[in-house]
Parts: structure tokens; C-alpha cells; sequence
């Protein structure tokens, strides 16, 4: 099987896992990235790896529900706006994405793709020295009401349809559980099957500086633009030296879409901020990594503290934090686990890459026949990550995927694509 130079353009999580498959499988590999790796979205996430994440953002009803988070400036979701005419078109396609029918088309593919995430990532951390970072104890989602509980009863049927384990413990079921948890409790989803890393950035990290020892190189320049010629990329350029390449690998996250739009591949996507607080020595964590059903965000116990992260925030990529995104973070951390003290707070914040389907970007370009995209995972980036892997080198290697990747097109915006996709389907 041919050898090949791919260079990837991005350092994040997805690309590292990329360029780690692609190195084990005997390729050369240049990453370009002007930060060091694993210090973007990757950084600041939940941990974990949920092959029960099939449930897109997008719900049918979700728009019943927005005026109430709108309203309340500590919600799960805030809208700057003087944002709006930019997001507006994203918001229809998000509105557009979240019929029955769109969602469990939607909720079919992404089981597809994040199904096999644990496997996977253990492969990867146990190449790069660190197995010790996947770990599988499951994790839960909690409730502070019986409407709140009956108001994820889609996405539970959703991930019941797709073979993801769950149970429901109420009243003292969960105190015996997890005594960490608030009293007010009313149901705790448990979800045995899932996984979380506990500490995201030694992954990325152990990641690379086992691609440097197998011989890949990093590049700290900024990717702009391309040389194309008869239809192919010939050089990445960028702020410093040109890079030649065989084969060029976007895996940019947020910052994707400005360099694949100048290949054919201009999608509508936006960035979604995130927000984290690190604490430092905490009196309490939970058993395992658990979401505020109401709140929407994560509490997961890491290496160096607990961290509670989560919320969604549509704004401009350079538009300056809102630190009081983060602030109700911590409250609702301590709403939460009622006997909660800890040392310091750190607070972070990312972008999401968001589609409005919930979907990343993933297989080839469509007016460069050597570039291929893997972007756009949003709330899935690490979970997705490895399997992205996978199917980025089986590209590479000229093999067909283990699942089929046509759902996550480029082109599966214009609706002749959507059209003929949908008639070979049935």
C-alpha cells in the first residue's frame, strides 16, 4: 500500500487522533497549528466518551424551550445579540434539523460514528503511553424535578433504540448510589456503558510527543490559504515556509471552515462557546461524571480537581468571554453537590465547532481530489475523535469506511446532494 505525506492542519484532539492513525498505519505526518497541541476546544471539555451521544442538539419542540433559556441570563443557552443577523441563517438550518424525521436520520448516523469511541481510544492512549486516561465507569444524568426527567424522555428513547444501556433510579436508590448528590434528586439516569478521560489535555498531549518520537513533525504557523493545480493541493501556505504535501487533512475545528470554503467546502457553521471551572481540591465529587438534566452541564471528577463545563453561548469567535457563564457554572456545581467546598477556581472557555445538524464534516473535498475534511464535531469532538481516526486513514489508504460517511458531506447542505442521498438510502 502507497505511503503518503499528509499534511493535517490542526492540533486539536481530532487531528492529533488523525495523525496518530495515519502515523501507525506507516504515514508521514506534518501537523500545522500556531498553538501547542490539545490547547483549543480539546482543552476545556467534559471528558467524556459517550457512545450514547447520538441524540443531536436539535429536538422537534426545542423552540418551545428557548424563550425561557433567552430569558434567564444564566440559562443553558445565551445568544449575543447583536449576533443575530449573523447566526440567523444557522438558526433556521438548526430549525430545519430538528423534525422527527431529520433527527432520527440524524440520531442513525452519529450512532454510526461514535458507537465504537471506547475501542478505539484505547488503542490510541495505549500507543501513546497513557492507557490509563480511558476510562469506562459510565456516567449519569440527574434531575431536579419529575418535568425536567419527562423532558428528556426523547433523547432516552432516542438512545434505547440504539442499544445504549440505561437505567433509572429514584428516592433512595440514588442516595444509595451516590450520597454526593443534592437531596432534591428526583431521578438519576445511569448509563453503565459510557467512558471519560480524566485529564484531556495529557491526552492530547501523550498523543503528541508519541507522534514526534514515531517521527512526525509540527509546524507553529498558522495555515491560510492553498497552491492548487489540476485539481489538487500542491502546498498548504501559511504564515511562515509553504508546505508541500501528497495529501492535506483540515481537522481545524472552529477555525475549519475559512480554509475547507476555499475548497468547495463552505458549510454553515458556527462557533458555539463553552465554558468550564476547575476546582481544586474538592471535599466531594460524584461517583461518576454526571450531567444537571436541568442545567445542562457536566460535573466530572479529573486529575488535578473537578470540573464542572457545559452551556451554550452563540457568539463571534472573537467576541471577549462572558466570565459569568462560568460564575453559574459553580453555582449550579454547588446545587448539585450540596456538600461541596474546594480551593481554587480557574475558569475557561472554548469554541465549539457547531453544525446546525449536530453533525461534523467528514470525507472529501469537493473541488480537491487530495483533501479531505474532518471537522465541525461540536459537542462530540473528543468522543468522536478516535473513530474520526479510523476513517480519516482508511481514506487515506484508499479503503471504504466502516460505516458510511455520505451523511456527513460537505455537499449535504445543497439540497441536490440531500435529494440524492436520501433516494439511495430509501
Amino acid at each position: 500500500m502507497a505511503q503518503h505525506h499528509v499534511t493535517v492542519i490542526g492540533a486539536g484532539v481530532v487531528g492529533l487522533a488523525s495523525a496518530a492513525a495515519l502515523v501507525r498505519r506507516g504515514h508521514r505526518v506534518t501537523l500545522v497549528d500556531p498553538r501547542p497541541p490539545g490547547e483549543y476546544c480539546s482543552y476545556g471539555n467534559a471528558g467524556c466518551l459517550s457512545r450514547a451521544s447520538c441524540v443531536p442538539l436539535g429536538l422537534p419542540g426545542v423552540w418551545k424551550k428557548v424563550p425561557g433559556w433567552l430569558a434567564d441570563p444564566m440559562g443553558p443557552l445565551s445568544i449575543r445579540l447583536r449576533h443575530l443577523p449573523t447566526l440567523a441563517p444557522w438558526l433556521w438550518r438548526f430549525q430545519r434539523a430538528s423534525t422527527a424525521a431529520r433527527v432520527a436520520t440524524i440520531a442513525d448516523a452519529l450512532h454510526a460514528l461514535l458507537d465504537p469511541t471506547i475501542e478505539r481510544w484505547r488503542a490510541l492512549a495505549a500507543w501513546a503511553g497513557v492507557p490509563e486516561l480511558i476510562v469506562q465507569h459510565g456516567y449519569a444524568f440527574a434531575y431536579d424535578s419529575a418535568a425536567s426527567f419527562a423532558a428528556d424522555a426523547l433523547g432516552r428513547e432516542l438512545r434505547r433504540r440504539h442499544g445504549v444501556a440505561l437505567e433509572v433510579l429514584e428516592g433512595a436508590a440514588i442516595r444509595a448510589f451516590d450520597p454526593a448528590l443534592s437531596p432534591r434528586t428526583t431521578h438519576l439516569v445511569l448509563l453503565p456503558q459510557q467512558g471519560h478521560c480524566p485529564n484531556p489535555l495529557r491526552l492530547s498531549q501523550a498523543l503528541a510527543q508519541a507522534l514526534r518520537s514515531a517521527g512526525a513533525t509540527f509546524v507553529r504557523q498558522r495555515a491560510r490559504a492553498f497552491d492548487r493545480s489540476d485539481g489538487h493541493v500542491a502546498r498548504v501556505i501559511t504564515d511562515g515556509e509553504p508546505i508541500a504535501a501528497d495529501i492535506v487533512l483540515i481537522a481545524a475545528g472552529a477555525h475549519s471552515n475559512a480554509l475547507s470554503s476555499q475548497l468547495g467546502g463552505d458549510v454553515p457553521m458556527t462557533t458555539e462557546r463553552g465554558y468550564h471551572v476547575m476546582l481544586e481540591s474538592p471535599t466531594v465529587a460524584p461517583r461518576v461524571p454526571v450531567m444537571s438534566g436541568t442545567g445542562k452541564y457536566f460535573a466530572t471528577p479529573m486529575e488535578n480537581g473537578l470540573r464542572i463545563a457545559g452551556g451554550v453561548e452563540l457568539a463571534s469567535l472573537d467576541a471577549p468571554p462572558d466570565w459569568r457563564r462560568a460564575d453559574a457554572l459553580l453555582a449550579g456545581a454547588r446545587a448539585l453537590l450540596p456538600q461541596l467546598h474546594h480551593g481554587e477556581v480557574t475558569r475557561w472557555m472554548g469554541h465549539r465547532p457547531s453544525m446546525p445538524d449536530s453533525m461534523p464534516v467528514l470525507g472529501a473535498s469537493p473541488q480537491a481530489a487530495n483533501v479531505l475534511f474532518a471537522f465541525g464535531h461540536g459537542h462530540v469532538g473528543l468522543t468522536a475523535a478516535a473513530p474520526t481516526a479510523e476513517i480519516v486513514a482508511d481514506l487515506v489508504d484508499q479503503r471504504t469506511p466502516a460505516i458510511d460517511i455520505r451523511p456527513f458531506a460537505a455537499e449535504r447542505f445543497q439540497r441536490r446532494y440531500a435529494r440524492d442521498l436520501q433516494d439511495s438510502t430509501g
